[in-house]
């Protein structure tokens, strides 16, 4: 008992004991049914019964194939010995079911074709001493355990294709994590960009004449950049860690599928930060002036977070190709909204159409996500215009 013990999980020795025993009492019923017209069951049936409903549940898991190949050895025995006919033979069904339903069809069908072939020889073997017509009733018992194998191989169909269609949902949800990582880095990249560039720019021209403010410049370039690459590693690492668990997920079989497994990759932007993001600006050159109306109670995270990235890329774009320009930023609560309005007086006229680039197709895309109206275009008294309009319902906190 302890080598079988040692062979077969303590849970399927229990489950294989309990068919045994029920399968034990089955055949003595069917023997009485029978009328004693066959070998009488003994201890060699019971012996048989026992081992084959051990090798039916034992290693169906883990060899299924086995636990099937022995089953039909145990049960034609069985059945070539002369014992009476019984539910010994489930055995056979329960051993092709597993089969079908572990492996793809394709393996499944062969193995359980031979096996019904198998015990349809065995039967019809018995059947000639018994019956006028044995190889008829040999192919309708074939018949009949082919039913086993097409619910077995419905069971992996399906199994297969929930399997697939979590991967694919894992796949598609990390597809639109990485393109929100390819929105953030160009956000902060871009921007850090352009007002280095900018800052350059403008100690090139004073470097000579203006010491000390071409080593202001250049100090606020230092800053910057190393403002900027900072947010870019902190993000690739959230990102990285985040990958890592969704990957852990699927490894274990269970994915949410709400995205909260996946990291948040905004960082701390909100609109707190926007003093420092108008000094970065302001030393770049880029004269900005801010109004905010309404503005004391404190917004929602995800408003908070795209109404400062609206901003950081519009001043982004101004300092990219506005040209010799100032800015006007309006913040403004207003029932049921928040107003996000950037305004420049650069090279923009009103015959131009705006090309739908990656910073106003990225702002559009994070406005709409949450439920709010974006709007871009050039000014009728020149200029170009950006506005935003955020829904606060269920926001404010």
């Amino acid at each position: 008992m302890g080598k079988l013990r040692t062979l077969l999980p303590l849970r399927e020795l229990g489950f294989a004991v309990v068919l045994g025993v029920c399968l034990v009492l089955g055949s003595m019923g069917a023997e009485i049914l029978q009328g004693h017209r066959f070998r009488p069951l003994d201890t060699g049936a019971y012996l048989l019964i026992m081992l084959a409903a051990m090798v039916t549940l034992g290693p169906r898991r883990t060899a299924p194939v086995w636990a099937l190949t022995g089953t039909m050895v145990l049960v034609s025995t069985y059945l070539l010995v002369s014992y009476p006919y019984g539910p010994v033979q489930l055995c056979m069904m329960i051993a092709m079911f597993n089969v079908a339903r572990q492996r793809p069809p394709r393996v499944s069908l062969l193995v359980c074709g031979l096996a019904a072939v198998a015990a349809a020889a065995t039967v019809w073997g018995r059947l000639l001493s018994e019956m006028d017509a044995p190889v008829l009733l040999a192919l309708a018992w074939m018949g009949w355990i082919v039913l086993p194998w097409s619910l077995g191989a419905l069971s992996h169909v399906l199994a297969a294709t929930r399997d697939r269609a979590r991967r694919e949902l894992v796949a598609r949800v990390a597809l639109e994590e990485r393109m929100k990582m390819a929105g953030e880095v160009h956000d902060v990249a871009g921007h850090g960009f352009a007002v280095v560039a900018m800052q350059a720019g403008v100690a090139l021209l004073i470097f000579d004449e203006q010491p000390d403010q071409a080593r202001k410049s250049l100090e606020a370039i230092q800053a910057t950049s190393v403002k900027s690459l900072t947010e870019l590693r902190s993000m690739l690492d959230t990102f990285h860690r985040g990958d890592q668990a969704a990957n852990a997920q699927l490894r274990a079989g269970s994915v949410a599928t709400t995205g909260a497994e996946f990291p948040n990759l905004t960082g701390d932007a909100g609109l707190a930060g926007l003093g420092e993001l108008l000094d970065q600006v302001r030393a770049g050159g880029l004269p900005v002036e801010l109004e905010m109306e309404n503005m004391d109670a404190a917004l929602a995270e995800d408003i908070d977070v795209v109404a400062y990235r609206v901003v950081q890329e519009s001043l982004t774009n101004v300092l990219r190709h506005a040209g010799p320009a100032k800015a006007g930023i309006r913040i403004a609560r207003r029932e049921g909204e928040l107003l996000v309005q950037i305004v420049d007086q650069g090279r923009g006229s009103p015959q131009d159409s705006p090309r739908p680039g990656r910073g106003l197709t990225g702002m559009r895309s994070r406005v709409e996500a949450i439920g709010g109206r974006f709007e871009a275009g050039p000014r009728e008294t020149g200029g170009f215009r950006v506005e935003a309009q955020l829904p606060l319902s269920g926001g404010a906190r």
